[in-house]
């Protein structure tokens, strides 16, 4: 059997920089994030109304803004909005053995995997919300206590097909990629997040709502309750107005979901939720990006504002903005060209360009019918989302030739705003988002590269405490525990759970054990819900000899995160040591249900079956364990034991020789192939004695056979 080892918790792709007072520039911008004219953005206490609020004054801007895709981004899937086609083909995953279908039953509607390692494996989620307005698709998310999950299958609206999510044909994400914050706040209005955890909510409103691009509206409710506002006034400084903000204050608005960055970290004091319209966007965040051209044939799903900003048409604008083209209150997708075109031709008029192209072979296509959009502002693919086009914001005489970018892996990334490319914080920051990037692509040149710049920058002190502790992160995933350590320690100045549990994590590696489980609580009391830090909890308080109290951490993360297969999986490990081999097998079963492929898991439930003497279970479930994993030496060894024991010494042959190969130290492995030989009379037997007496020749079974087969 098998323990599980520590769950290291990661971090989000956008993260809390953590800067002290101590910062003298960065405590003056947080001052001026506080000086906007309108009200219930300067005063950062006023709470949110939600959208039926706004509807009871503005009906007739609700009604026309229902319209509008943005109000479509996220609502539950009923029969009354599904467009899809049902149910859908199957999904392969070839490289991990999945497949995948979506299905409906009567008024509901599910996503199902199966697995070519167990013909008994079935994942069942049902289908709770669908993300997107569907221009270009509908993606799905199922729920599990309060937990939001995106499920593996997407529907491209412009092909009508079923195919893999954004990601997933790449890594399959199967059932586990939570929903953060980081994404509902771009494809919902503000909802109630759990705090500490990851893609947990208490209450999801459905739709992007007006107090995204207004602020937060009880000020203004209160203020026209009470008769103290004039439809007199010029300007009501209760709530933002973006037609009173300055062009880059307008853009701000819009660019708080539509301006791309490889990195995103947010500033200190901020959260997924705290920019306020009318402030400006880079007070909330930091972006970064690898040093690459701008692409004429790469283009980000969300790279509009970007792209925007290189056309000559907004350079030589002093007004023009997204709202130049696009009513933020009236649905578009239907009105099709002559809705653009008008914008168009308030600067470029048709009699005008007629006479300029008269003679050439443009003639044509310059008409006050013609449309504008189609050549110089092309639908073109994105690698983010396969199956769709967008159109590229980019105004421009489009051109044919291919332009071939440099390998962005070899470019250093680079800060998107002014503010954060030079200055005592531009290698704090870079350090920062090379760590983040390398991390999120299994880039371990941008994790040193982070390393560095972040030793040198934090060895002159500060109160970097976000910097601190992904400094100690990353050296930890290096595997440097001891110089991660007082990082950590410093990180964990300020108790936030995932600190603490990184810590304490930490410590345990470095023998260091007398406060593991103090943090391990003290995380736990600041979030009882965090089902992974419950894990790691228990995993220490079983190696310390306290397996009641583990067996209840383990079980209260498995009725926390039912979908943990760790939970699960430790805890039927647990059970199984303890004899309770119902229970165990229970446990197990659901563990090998969410990870079939999972050697470790698959091999305990064989141990459980065998001892049953349940043998036929017992092989199948070592055979999933072989399929799952066929280059892991124990389980070859698992079921070439399971042969041997059985009599069918050729099965078990070919697999003993196998797991010796991939893991030349497996104890176990030849142990058995030296039996399976000395039974068969085989003169190996001899040679497999001695690599066994070589690895281990304290072993008790090692000396056993030493003394059988050489006398002594």
């Amino acid at each position: 059997m098998v323990s599980r080892t520590l769950l290291l918790v990661g971090f989000a792709a956008l993260l809390t920089l953590a800067v002290g007072a101590c910062n003298k520039q960065e405590a003056e911008n947080a001052d001026q994030r506080t000086k906007s004219p309108f009200e219930n953005v300067a005063d950062r206490s006023v709470s949110y109304v939600g959208d039926a609020t706004c509807g009871q004054c503005h009906g007739d801007v609700a009604a026309s803004y229902a319209t509008h895709g943005m109000a479509q981004s996220l609502y539950e899937l009923t029969p009354e909005n599904a467009v899809e086609s049902w149910p859908s083909p199957v999904v392969e995953d070839v490289t991990g053995g999945y497949t995948y279908r979506a299905y409906r039953e009567g008024d509901r509607f599910f996503q199902e995997e199966t697995w070519s390692g167990s013909s008994a494996h079935r994942l069942v989620y049902e289908v709770r919300y669908v993300v997107g307005s569907g221009s270009a698709a509908r993606t799905y998310l199922g729920e599990e206590n309060g937990r939001l999950y995106q499920l593996p299958l997407t529907f491209y609206t412009q092909e009508r097909r079923w195919e893999f999510s954004p990601g997933y044909r790449a890594q399959n994400a199967r059932f586990e990629r939570l929903v953060p914050d980081a994404c509902m706040t771009c494809h919902n209005a503000t909802p109630d997040p759990v705090a500490f955890v990851e893609g947990k909510y208490d209450r999801v409103p459905q739709g992007i709502g007006c107090e995204q691009c207004h602020g937060p509206g009880a000020l203004h409710v209160e203020k026209h309750l009470e008769g103290l506002g004039s439809e007199s006034e010029a300007v009501d400084y209760s709530i933002v107005n973006p037609d009173h903000l300055d062009r880059e204050l307008q853009l701000d608005v819009c660019q708080q979901c539509h301006l791309q960055g490889s990195v995103i970290l947010r500033r200190e004091g901020e959260d997924a939720y705290s920019y306020r319209p009318g402030t400006p966007f880079s007070d909330h965040v930091a972006l970064f990006s690898p040093d690459v051209p701008t692409s004429v044939t790469e283009v980000g799903i969300i790279s509009h504002a970007e792209r925007m900003k290189e056309s000559a048409c907004y350079q030589a604008s002093p007004a023009m903005t997204c709202t130049t083209c696009h009513d933020p209150h009236d649905g578009f997708r239907d009105k099709g060209p002559a809705y653009f075109n008008a914008t168009c031709q308030t600067c470029h008029a048709p009699a005008d360009l007629s006479a300029q192209f008269a003679q050439t072979e443009f003639a044509a296509q310059h008409t006050a019918t013609a449309n504008c959009q189609s050549c110089h502002m092309p639908k073109v693919e994105s690698h983010e989302a396969p199956h769709s086009s967008f159109t590229d914001h980019w105004i421009r005489v489009v051109r044919d030739t291919i332009t071939t970018l440099p390998d962005a892996s070899k470019s250093p990334l680079v800060a998107y705003f002014a503010r954060d490319k030079s200055g005592p914080e531009a290698d704090i920051l870079r350090g920062m988002a090379n760590i983040v990037y390398g991390s999120q692509r299994g880039e371990v040149s941008r994790t040193d590269e982070g390393i560095r710049l972040l030793d040198a920058a934090l060895a002159g002190g500060g109160q970097w405490l976000e910097a601190e502790y992904l400094l100690g992160f990353a050296q930890m995933q290096r595997g440097r525990v001891r110089e991660a350590v007082p990082h950590l320690e410093r990180a964990a100045r300020e108790p936030i759970p995932e600190r603490l549990n990184t810590l304490a994590q930490a410590y345990e590696a470095t023998g260091r054990t007398t406060r593991v489980d103090s943090l391990y609580r003290a995380a736990l009391a600041l979030q009882p819900d965090l089902a992974t830090v419950r894990v790691n909890y228990g995993r220490f308080l079983e190696s310390s000899g306290r397996v009641a109290d583990a067996q209840s951490q383990y079980a209260a993360a498995a009725r926390e995160q039912p979908s943990l297969a760790q939970a699960h999986y430790n805890l039927g490990t647990l059970l199984l040591r303890q004899g309770d081999v119902s229970a165990a097998e229970t446990a197990l079963l659901r563990a090998a249900q969410l990870q079939p492929a999972d050697a470790q898991t698959r091999g305990n439930l064989g141990a459980l079956y065998a001892s049953k003497g349940a043998m036929d279970e017992a092989r199948k479930q070592f055979e999933a364990g072989v399929a799952g994993s066929p280059n892991d030496a124990t389980a070859l060894g698992n079921l070439g034991t399971f042969y041997l024991n059985q009599g069918d010494a050729d099965r078990a042959e070919p697999l003993l020789v196998r797991a010796v190969e991939r893991q030349p130290g497996y104890v176990d492995g030849w142990v058995n192939l030296t039996l399976l030989y000395a039974r068969k009379q085989d003169q190996r037997a001899l040679t497999t004695l001695q690599r066994a007496l070589d690895v281990a020749p304290s072993d008790p079974r090692v000396r056993q056979l030493a003394q059988a087969l050489r006398g002594g």
